[in-house]
């Protein structure tokens, strides 16, 4: 169970229903906040890990250690969604010099997908990004539509993933 006390925004939201169905589905409500403790980090990199693999914990420049030296300098580039306590969407990023920023992590839980949240994160990333003076922003995915959606488009490909940049 994740406690947060430093939330930025708590929104409410209806999704699912039909045309007809007069506004008849969930109503879910989140909470957005940037990774500040080292509490707040573990259990949002458990979940990263759980999603987009264990094996990352042991690859520079994802594991534990390396997320940890960025929480002072730049915990406004690690955002996350939570519900009732619960993880259920992150975006992480990390400098990659002055004037960029790689977006290292970007993960949701497979029941809050399609549902707007973390384009919310990308978001708020994004505007963190910006007040920042940072120029642009790269990541790398094999994930299709999503990041173009963001404005995000691609650069190169390698290694079986689209490299996709977007200007600030």
């Amino acid at each position: 169970m994740l406690i947060s006390g430093n939330s930025l925004y708590c929104l409410t939201f209806r999704y699912g229903g039909t045309a007809g169905s007069r506004g008849i589905g969930r109503e879910c409500m989140y909470q957005v906040s940037f990774v500040r403790t080292e509490w707040e980090l573990k259990q949002v990199l458990d979940f990263c890990y759980g999603i987009l693999g264990q094996h990352l914990r042991d690859i520079s420049p994802y594991r534990y250690e390396d997320w940890k030296e960025r929480i002072e300098r730049d915990s406004k580039l690690l955002v996350y969604a939570h519900e009732d306590g619960d993880v259920i969407s992150a975006v992480l990023g990390r400098r990659e010099n002055a004037e960029s920023l790689v977006c290292g992590f970007v993960a949701c839980e497979i029941g809050h997908r399609r549902q707007g949240i973390t384009r919310r994160l990308m978001d708020i990333f994004e505007a963190e990004a910006v007040r920042a003076g940072f120029r642009y922003i790269t990541l790398g995915s094999e994930e299709d539509g999503f990041y173009e959606k963001c404005g995000f488009h691609v650069i190169n490909e390698m290694h079986g993933q689209k490299i996709y940049q977007k200007l600030l």
